[in-house]
């Protein structure tokens, strides 16, 4: 492994990384070597609306069934995990920026604003990117925001509906749904090894039939 001993890992790129193909993870994680794309503005600029509003909000905003408390969503800087172990003891760390948490009497809940409708049965593609916001949450990186405990996990999805003329300006009506997410922390650390298996392997692993960046890289050679 190239002058990496420890690997970092960002809680959103598991579903859209590793799930996706194995082959192009490994090439970004171990390699150095990754195609971006470049990320609409159009979307960052509703993620920081969003949080603008529901910031010092009520919970019960998002859901009826989550206890009271404030939901803040001004809070910008990366966090990062203290040094934690896979099932194997091998050594990773996590980093990342969430959407929101509320602060609730006794405890937290991590939110994630997503703007797309999620079917609720493919929720579960999510689970990993809210459970590790969780876990590195409640064990930081000397220094980083630390929330303990955390009791609960949400998606919560904004999908356009409708749109509404008012004063010749156009306001675009979203509907909106709340979606639990279970807290599984041994779940997460058996996937994480999982992945690190993968990574921690001399072999790269064959490239995915479906991945349009390796049938490309196939066609251009």
């Amino acid at each position: 492994m190239k002058n990496q001993n420890i690997i970092n890992y960002s809680p959103s790129e598991f579903a859209f990384g590793f799930e996706a193909c194995n082959s192009c993870y490994y090439d970004k994680k171990i390699n150095g070597v990754e195609l971006k794309v470049p990320f609409p503005g159009i979307f960052s600029k509703m993620d920081k609306l969003q949080k603008n509003f529901y910031h010092g909000k009520s919970s019960k905003l998002l859901s009826e069934n989550l206890e009271d408390g404030e939901i803040v969503g001004d809070f910008n800087k990366m966090l990062k995990s203290e040094i934690l172990y896979d099932l194997k003891d091998r050594p990773f760390t996590l980093s990342g920026k969430i959407d929101g948490y509320i602060k609730h009497k006794d405890s937290f809940t991590i939110v994630d604003f997503k703007t797309t409708k999620i079917n609720e049965s493919k929720v579960d593609a999510y689970a990993t990117q809210l459970q590790t916001y969780a876990l590195m949450m409640e064990k930081p990186k000397e220094g980083s925001l630390k929330l303990t405990p955390v009791k609960r996990l949400g998606i919560f999805c904004f999908e356009p509906s409708d749109i509404e003329l008012e004063n010749n300006n156009c306001n675009m009506v979203m509907e909106t749904h709340w979606f639990d997410i279970p807290r599984d922390d041994k779940d997460l650390i058996s996937y994480i090894t999982k992945i690190q298996d993968v990574l921690y392997s001399k072999t790269k692993p064959k490239s995915s039939p479906t991945c349009g960046i390796c049938n490309f890289k196939k066609i251009m050679k």
